[in-house]
């Protein structure tokens, strides 16, 4: 069976057969191959792992991303970061506060911080760009 699906706004082509009892899966031209452990659930038998992935998903989003926006409308209470500075994926960058309840707002990549966009207490929109990176 071949189908594309969308995540976000990437379209990824996906074909899934059965060959020999187990369940190929390739996904544009990754191919995973999935069969039954002893409790009879799906498991990975070739491919690359879920580390591998995880690990590849983050290099590839710290090319891609050069950005971070607001994820919701609020004031920003706190700047934990400055520009030209190096920030890991996971490092907390801005508070925005929003409905009296802070939200931590952290870095989806690693990269040089190229400009902060906003000052403290400064109000935004959901959507609004926060900080972008070089």
């Amino acid at each position: 069976m071949k189908t594309k699906i969308k995540i976000g706004e990437k379209t990824y082509n996906i074909e899934i057969q059965e060959q020999e009892g187990k369940i190929v899966v390739k996904v544009e031209n990754e191919e995973f191959t999935f069969a039954e452990d002893s409790d009879g659930k799906l498991v990975l038998t070739e491919g690359k792992g879920t580390e591998e992935i995880i690990r590849e998903k983050i290099v590839r989003s710290s090319i891609e991303i050069k950005e971070i926006k607001s994820p919701l409308t609020g004031t920003i209470s706190e700047i934990f970061v400055e520009k030209g500075q190096e920030v890991e994926a996971g490092q907390k960058l801005l508070t925005v506060i929003s409905m009296k309840m802070e939200n931590e707002i952290v870095s989806e990549t690693t990269g040089r911080i190229k400009e902060i966009k906003v000052k403290r207490d400064q109000n935004v929109k959901k959507n609004d760009v926060l900080i972008t990176f070089e």
